[in-house]
Parts: C-alpha cells; sequence; structure tokens
C-alpha cells in the first residue's frame, strides 16, 4: 500500500470562551482507497508566523506520497533528515512545539489511522494494546489579568462545575495580585469540591521569585506546580524542588531537553504531547521517563477530536499516568470536524473505538468552518474576560 495523494483543509474554531483556535486538517489517500485522517492541531501559538497553506500542502505532498503508511520508523527517519528539529534538539519555548514537530504529528497521525482501518482495528493495538480506556483530565483557567476579571471568571468555574468539572488547572502570571485574590475567592465560594490540579507558571517568573510565590499560594492546595522557571534553567528549577514538597511538572520538548532534566533533577513529572513529533516520538520521553524513576500526564496543545484521538491511543499504551492530564479540546471548542467528538463525562476521557483513530469525518462539519490560516486575530472573550 501507499500513499498517492494529500489534501489540506485550514479550518478556524471557536472556544466557548470566544478565543479563535486555526488547525489544518488532513486527508491522506492511498492505492487501497483508504482515507486517513490528521490534524496539524492549534496553530494560533504562531501567529505571525502562521504557515503559507499552498507551500505546507506541497511540503506534505512531498513528504508522504509514495510511503507505506505502515512503515512510520522508517518515515521518521527520513522526515528528520530535512525537519530537523524535532524530538532531537532543546527548545526553550513555551509551548515546546514547533511547526516541524507538530506538522510530524499530523502526517503520523493519518498513516496510524490507515494502517489501524486497513487492518481492521484500533490504533493502540499497534502501539502494543491497551492498558486503559479512560483518562482523568483537567479543566484549564486562564490567569486574571486584573482584579475586576475574578467575578466573571467565578461566574464561569460554576457554570462549569455544574456541567461536572470538578477538577481544574490555574494558570498564573498576568497579575499574581489579582491571581491571588482569584483563588482566595475560588476556595471561598467552592471549598474543597474542585480539586486544583496545578498553579502553572508558564515560565514567566525567575525561579526566586516562582519560589516565593509557591510559598504564598500553596495554603490554596494545589497538586504540582508547572513550569516555574524560564526555559532552560534547570538549575532553578532544582532549586525550587529540593525547597518545597509541592510535585515539579514541566513540559517536555526535546530529547536534550528531557536528559537534563533528569540530569538536573529538575523536575518530578514529564509533561508529554504527541504535538512534540508524534506518537511515536512521544512515546519515547514516556520510556525516559519512566527509566529514570519520574512520573507522567499527558499534555495537549487543545486539539479537535482527530487530534485528541490520537492523544488518547498513544495515551492507552503508556504503562503509567500519575497525574489527570490536560486533554480537554472537544470540550473547549464549540465546532469540531468529526461526526462524533471525544466523548467526556465531567473530568473523564473516553477511548474512541472502532479501527483506525475511531473518529469519522464529517465533511459538512468541515465545510462549515473552512477558514483561511489568518496570521493574527482578535482573541474573543467571555463576557470580556478570557477564561478558556
Amino acid at each position: 500500500m501507499k500513499i498517492t495523494n494529500v489534501e489540506l483543509f485550514p479550518v478556524k474554531t471557536e472556544r466557548r470562551s470566544g478565543a479563535i483556535s486555526r488547525h489544518v486538517v488532513l486527508k491522506v489517500y492511498t492505492d487501497e482507497g483508504i482515507i486517513g485522517l490528521g490534524e496539524f492541531s492549534d496553530l494560533g501559538i504562531y501567529r505571525y508566523m502562521m504557515p503559507d497553506i499552498e507551500n505546507l500542502k506541497i511540503a506534505v505532498n512531498k513528504l508522504m506520497v509514495g510511503e507505506d503508511p505502515f512503515e512510520i520508523v522508517q518515515f521518521h527517519k527520513k522526515v528528520s533528515k530535512v525537519l530537523k528539529y524535532y524530538g532531537h534538539h532543546s527548545m526553550p519555548i513555551y509551548p515546546p512545539y514547533t511547526l516541524d514537530s507538530q506538522l510530524v504529528a499530523a502526517m503520523e497521525m493519518a498513516m496510524y489511522d490507515i494502517s489501524g482501518k486497513y487492518l481492521g482495528t484500533p490504533v493502540y493495538n499497534l502501539l502494543g494494546g491497551k492498558v486503559r480506556d479512560t483518562f482523568e483530565v483537567t479543566y484549564p483557567l486562564f490567569s486574571c489579568k486584573k482584579a475586576e476579571d475574578i467575578p466573571v471568571r467565578l461566574d464561569w468555574v460554576e457554570e462549569m462545575y455544574n456541567e461536572g468539572w470538578d477538577r481544574m488547572r490555574y494558570y498564573v502570571g498576568e497579575d499574581l495580585e489579582a491571581d491571588e485574590r482569584f483563588l482566595e475567592a475560588f476556595r471561598d465560594r467552592f471549598g474543597n469540591k474542585i480539586t486544583l490540579k496545578a498553579i502553572d507558571f508558564q515560565r514567566k517568573l525567575y525561579w526566586k521569585d516562582t519560589l516565593k510565590w509557591i510559598e504564598r499560594l500553596k495554603h490554596f492546595d494545589f497538586q504540582l506546580a508547572e513550569s516555574v522557571s524560564f526555559g532552560e534553567d534547570y538549575e532553578g528549577m532544582a532549586e525550587i524542588r529540593r525547597k518545597v514538597d509541592i510535585p515539579i511538572s514541566e513540559h517536555i520538548s526535546s530529547y536534550a531537553n528531557a536528559l537534563r532534566m533528569v540530569r538536573h533533577e529538575a523536575i518530578d513529572i514529564f509533561n508529554v504531547s504527541i504535538q512534540i513529533g508524534g506518537i511515536q516520538t512521544a512515546l519515547k520521553f514516556y520510556n525516559i521517563a519512566e527509566a529514570a524513576g519520574l512520573q507522567c500526564l499527558l499534555s495537549t496543545t487543545q486539539e479537535m477530536s482527530i487530534g485528541t484521538a490520537a492523544t488518547c491511543h498513544m495515551g492507552a499504551v503508556v504503562p503509567e499516568l500519575h497525574y489527570a492530564g490536560d486533554v480537554i479540546g472537544p470540550v473547549l471548542y464549540k465546532q469540531d470536524v468529526t461526526k462524533e467528538r471525544v466523548k467526556y463525562v465531567g473530568p473523564r476521557m473516553f477511548l474512541p473505538e472502532g479501527v483506525g483513530l475511531g473518529v469519522e469525518l464529517d465533511e459538512d462539519k468541515l465545510q462549515d468552518i473552512a477558514s483561511p490560516l489568518y496570521e493574527w486575530e482578535e482573541l474573543g472573550s467571555h463576557s470580556g474576560v478570557i477564561v478558556q
């Protein structure tokens, strides 16, 4: 079986908050008549560097046409010669994704989808078989930019809690004083009815400042602290880890990055996404964590249902997931491109069953949200406040 053609469809989705995310859906055709689906997900982080869709189409076809969808390891060897940075080199950025790594993830998931469909089996069986079919997940809340945001944010939390979301994580760093006031109001209003999984510092602070704020906020009873210092400040992360009794989590961006984290004893938890270069690449980072005696959780850039399904299949075969993950794109987005979205019941995500990725493209939905890849678009809001 050979790949014969790849079509690319740029789309935009609106988050429940009003914020816009952009994606590219891949349809990968074969000489056996099987079509695989891929997703180049949530490209808003590139903004002024949004890829040109026509050039991207040429590049993807050059890479994929003529390839055997089963030969995924060989495909990675080929692609790594021209897309040199995914997986291998340390990238002191946040989030730790690049166009290279996300494009590889999109192409690879389509190859897995084709292979599973051809064999009549779910992708997880191609990866060694599932050890779970549900996943604990977490609803994200952006930081308050000013104290006036707090009442609106609390009403949003109430709305999500009434939908069954009793586990959340909170980004801090825009205005730490406002963040503290929000967390006080959050605990006053909800008590311990909502688990606060993480405080995410987004690599915004020097480690000594982060340490001060961890101590100041820890009575709000969060389970872990994430992204606690600048890009590659492994020494600072290690200092924080030695001085606090809260686990430290970080997004893993490359082999070099992962090994430096281990060598410096900088973190407790690897936060790993398929966006780092696909399922094959991401599983290597889970193996590194296991060998180093570290813990793991499923990370995300907030994919639609195609990318989320691929994440589920990867997560299904990871031996241990120690904390709730962050993969909830199909809940955040008002629109999607599949006939059925990946299923959630409160803070629990369900592995799609069925052959391949287990999701089916809805052509009408795809056309309804077709949109060029603009380099910038103003973020929307929920009553004037970005809340996710």
